[in-house]
């Protein structure tokens, strides 16, 4: 999918405003001559600036080119599908990760996505590669980076 570069560009620029007119809120420090909102304007001004180049740029071409086209793949359903897949694990691991636990929740949503884009032939494949996605997943984050994932049904059975 390809968007005139004037669709990213407005996007672009609302943003910055949004940002530079957000970083106005910030509280300023007594005697210094700046305060934490200098630098987030200055990134803001120069995303806006590089959001109306783009505006610019996207204007002087929508004569020759298209505002939207869409590629190959995006017209086909199965693709489709595959995004409605992974929107809905999303869903689902928000929705039942905290009763669930991050271990059997991100076990079934992995699979699932996996059955939907490999296919069942690969089962035992697909089964095999999520418990090691899963299992590796949680040593890193858990061990490594101290993050405490959601402790559900598998977790408790395991800690006894």
């Amino acid at each position: 999918m390809r968007f005139n570069d004037a669709i990213p560009g407005a996007l672009f620029l609302i943003l910055a405003i949004l940002a530079f007119v957000e970083a106005g809120s910030f509280p300023s420090f007594p005697g210094v001559p700046y305060g934490p909102d200098l630098f987030p304007r200055i990134i803001a001004v120069m995303m806006g600036g590089g959001g109306l180049l783009l505006v610019f740029s996207g204007l002087r071409s929508a004569g020759r080119a298209p505002w939207l086209s869409l590629a190959d793949w995006a017209r086909d359903r199965r693709s489709f599908g595959i995004f409605a897949a992974v929107v809905g694990s999303v869903l689902f691991y928000v929705l039942v990760s905290e009763d669930g636990g991050f271990i059997l929740t991100g076990w079934l949503m992995l699979i699932g996505l996996y059955l939907v884009t490999r296919g069942r032939r690969r089962i035992v494949s697909s089964m095999v590669l999520t418990t090691a996605v899963i299992g590796l997943t949680h040593i890193i984050f858990v061990e490594g980076l101290r993050v405490p994932l959601p402790f559900g049904v598998i977790e408790r059975l395991i800690a006894g």
